[in-house]
């Protein structure tokens, strides 16, 4: 046994779970908003913060399935803040907001940080919708009506639809609207499950894309019954939860009736969530049956999970505060004197092991609560060949490992634009570290439509969906007003899939797929040209084109492999790569190794997934468009405005080209040539040829008379060897550029020594097509998300801009909190023009992995 506990635990250090989190402004957005968030990466059971990954991927996936939105943020010892515009044109639905690092895509993606959000549009697309589903025999037919947000119908208006599953476009149509704005869409049976992809033009001409998610396959109810364990052992109690579900996935209440030919075994009624349990007694070959009844009045036979004669069974005791009970039922044929072991552990992690002889029908083990930490833990009963026979995850809760989080404010009464100061402590004094990373939002309570405190949190997340599969409804009840539901807890655990260790690859030395990233790691391969064969012990360089100065060297290795890392570097960066044989030629091809994110599989949220956003959403979008107007007339934001179509009648001819990539500046040069002067000439060779100043042709290629040196080319921001300067179509030439002025080529460092030739094609990428370049490759890899800074009011700053109506709908968002080794910090804000019910939010992890949430409520009149 102990040979295994070794095994186990080395699988355990050598694949550690990452877990991340984002704390969120609010709960659900408009076009036009902005999501505010701070990622929290974890490690393990115990949520120390992550120093295993710097970099975390946060996506915002669109109601068809497709990355709306994809950045890379820098995670510093586990912490990153961020943001995601919503753009005007955007289609209103359900959004996932998808949060990973590339260690975590070794595991299930499931376990990736995964949450629906409404985003609601009421600026380009200004269109509510109401859907409606009948089924009918051979078709499903959606009824949906179109009407202006303000319930104008879109009458008699054209419609195409289209029908995508499974990421294809199955069917394609027109129809048009009634005379109420109703339109009527009949999906056949083989096309069930399809989304509805609407296109038409609204009241103002502009095209509005509208998504509907298919209707559930199965109209009604359903309820399973599970066995503790997995299944029933006859001749024994057995622990028999419930779980219940509506169509779309949801809980429901039901009332199971379990009963034999001649007596009642068991009536469970479930909770709110669909959840119940019941103890009940299964004798030999005695025959059982469950109905199941809904609030309705419907009724449903249940299929009761497997009765076994031969086997094990568990029933656990969580009701003991100090201990973990656990009984073991063993049948006649299995008490073979052999060891059964008891195993208590997370993932590998082994908390509590022992052990006893199969010498009666019922074991009882426990272990003391106080051993293990607070979360998601299971329990493997093995037998002498270390294999597991019975397993049970429970969820254990040690109070003393939450952070305790305090929050005071400096007045009792508040009233419109005025500053509060918010006071927070976190820990307690009989903590020796109090250091903590924290985060806060504020929001005026009149403004949510969500049920705040049944949305995930960074309790539920981290203690709960990273542990388990599945769609887990209402995360946020079971850590609700600061108090841990420890019975509703064990329903879940007893009716939920959950993550555990593959038993049977323990000891097994495998590499992770994916690396944990400390940087960007740009890669590729050299190849001799034209060919796959590689070209080894190239010289490889990296030069960034905002700065030339700015460049790293490598060597590829024998298989030509070869890489820059790890680098951290902001979105939209331009670098060359350029690559040198040995014999310093450039007959050489540069191959990059791209990366793909994550594939965007099944929403584990699905029952969350709604149709009609917008209408549901109506009066937080008339709210939107009010604060949108006074930060329009204030100048901090642009108007929305949507380009249908735009015809260019005439074009102002420029001296230099708009995409010159001059690092100094369209035009700064020695001298310019433009498309004008360049329009008669056969080639660029004839036309330049005694033309530029300082500039002679020999070979074929630009030299500086300046020590007759070759210069260099540079085409569209690339680097390209000077002769090849031949192979370029003249007619695709906007402008060129001559730079001979240490003033000017002193940007490029080294490569600007000799002067240069700046190549400016007419459309930017039109002369690239029409040339190859060898050995040298531009690239735009992604980089570090940019952040902005949330707009705080200072309404006690003279000079400070004043809206004429605040109607801010996140009051605040404070995402960089950290507390003093006393456990303290603060922070202010200003209340809006609409008073009321205000909600103070607070998350954060101190350096023990503590998690704590705290809320507080206060009025504003």
């Amino acid at each position: 046994m102990q040979e295994v506990l070794a095994k186990v635990s080395h699988t355990a250090e050598h694949n550690p779970q990452e877990k991340i989190y984002l704390h969120l402004d609010k709960f659900s957005y408009t076009a036009g908003e902005t999501i505010w968030f701070k990622a929290y990466a974890t490690i393990g059971i115990q949520n120390l913060f992550s120093n295993l990954s710097n970099l975390g991927y946060v996506e915002l996936i669109d109601p068809s399935g497709r990355v709306f939105s994809s950045q890379k943020i820098p995670l510093i010892n586990g912490i990153g803040i961020g943001d995601i515009s919503l753009i005007d044109t955007l289609t209103a639905g359900s959004y996932r907001l998808r949060a990973y690092t590339n260690w975590m895509r070794n595991y299930d993606d499931s376990y990736f940080y995964d949450r629906t959000i409404q985003i609601s549009n009421g600026r380009a697309d200004n269109i509510q919708t109401e859907t409606a589903v009948s089924y009918a025999e051979k078709e499903d037919i959606y009824t949906i009506s179109l009407k202006s947000l303000s319930g104008v119908p879109l009458s008699k208006i054209p419609v195409r639809y289209e029908l995508i599953k499974d990421g294809e476009s199955v069917s394609r149509k027109r129809t048009n609207t009634n005379e109420e704005g109703i339109l009527k869409i009949e999906v056949d049976k083989k096309h069930q499950g399809a989304l509805i992809k609407l296109r038409f033009e609204n009241l103002e001409k502009m095209t509005v894309n509208k998504i509907i998610r298919p209707a559930p396959a199965v109209a009604k109810n359903s309820v399973q019954l599970l066995a503790e364990g997995g299944k029933i052992l006859a001749g024994n109690l057995n622990n028999i939860a419930v779980k219940s579900i509506n169509p779309q996935g949801l809980g429901v209440k039901s009332k199971v009736l379990i009963k034999s030919p001649t007596d009642t075994l068991a009536f469970i009624e479930t909770n709110e969530l669909g959840m119940g349990s019941s103890y009940i007694f299964v004798g030999d070959n005695m025959p059982i049956s469950a109905t199941a009844t809904f609030d309705d009045g419907t009724t449903q036979d249940v299929i009761l999970p497997e009765i076994v004669s031969e086997g094990y069974s568990i029933i656990v005791n969580t009701k003991n505060k100090q201990r973990i009970v656990s009984q073991i039922n063993v049948s006649n044929q299995y008490m073979d004197q052999k060891e059964l072991y008891f195993v208590v552990h997370h993932l590998g992690q082994v908390y509590f092991v022992s052990k006893q002889k199969a010498s009666k029908n019922e074991l009882v083990f426990n272990v003391d609560r106080a051993k293990l930490p607070t979360g998601v833990i299971t329990i493997s009963i093995l037998n002498s060949q270390f294999e597991p026979v019975v397993e049970r995850v429970v969820f254990n809760y040690q109070e003393g490992d939450n952070l305790p989080l305090a929050i005071s404010l400096d007045k009792a009464n508040y009233k419109t634009r005025d500053r509060v100061q918010v006071n927070i402590e976190a820990g307690t004094n009989q903590d020796s570290i109090r250091l903590s990373a924290l985060s806060a939002s504020v929001l005026n309570l009149s403004k949510i439509k969500d049920d705040y405190q049944g949305a995930p949190n960074i309790l539920s997340a981290l203690l709960l969906s990273t542990d388990l599969k599945g769609f887990i409804e209402n995360p946020g009840y079971y850590f609700k007003d600061d108090k841990v539901k420890e019975h509703e807890l064990d329903q879940l655990m007893l009716t939920q899939g959950w993550r555990n260790i593959d038993w049977d690859s323990i000891g097994l030395q495998t590499k992770p797929k994916f690396e944990a990233e400390k940087g960007i790691k740009l890669a590729g391969y050299t190849k001799k040209l034209g060919r796959k064969a590689a070209e080894p012990n190239a010289k490889v360089q990296l030069i960034s084109t905002k700065n030339f100065m700015d460049f790293l060297d490598t060597t590829s290795n024998e298989e030509g492999y070869f890489d820059f890392g790890y680098l951290l570097f902001p979105d939209s960066i331009k670098f060359l790569v350029s690559a040198r044989t040995q014999k310093d030629k450039r007959n050489i091809d540069i191959i990059m190794d791209t990366k793909s994110s994550a594939p965007v599989l099944a929403n584990r949220n699905a029952p969350l997934e709604i149709n009609d956003v917008n209408s549901r959403f109506l009066e937080q979008i008339r709210q939107s468009k009010q604060f949108f107007a006074q930060l329009e007339q204030g100048g901090l934001m642009e108007k929305s405005i949507v380009i249908e179509e735009v015809v260019v009648t005439a074009t102002a001819q420029k001296k230099v080209a708009d995409n010159s990539s001059n690092l100094n500046g369209p035009g700064n040069a020695d001298q310019v040539i433009t498309a004008e002067e360049l329009s008669t000439c056969p080639t660029l060779e004839m036309c330049l040829a005694g033309r530029l100043m300082g500039v002679t042709w020999q070979g074929g290629a630009p030299y500086n008379t300046r020590g007759n040196v070759p210069m260099q080319v540079v085409l569209d921001g690339m680097f390209i060897e000077p002769e090849e300067i031949s192979m370029i179509n003249v007619m695709d030439i906007e402008s060129i550029e001559v730079l001979r002025n240490v003033n000017y080529t002193a940007i490029y460092g080294m490569n600007g020594g000799n002067g240069l030739l700046i190549l400016t094609s007419k459309t930017g990428a039109s002369a690239m097509r029409s040339f190859v370049p060898r050995g040298i490759l531009t690239i735009q890899p992604q980089g570090i998300s940019a952040t902005k800074t949330f707009y705080k009011p200072q309404y006690d700053v003279d000079d400070a801009v004043k809206l004429s109506r605040d109607l801010r709908t996140t009051i605040h968002w404070e995402p960089g909190l950290v507390s003093d080794n006393k456990g303290k910090t603060k922070f202010d804000f200003f209340t809006s023009d609409e008073g009321g019910k205000y909600l103070i939010l607070l998350e954060g992890i101190d350096l023990s992995g503590r998690i704590g949430r705290k809320l507080i409520e206060f009025e504003v009149k």
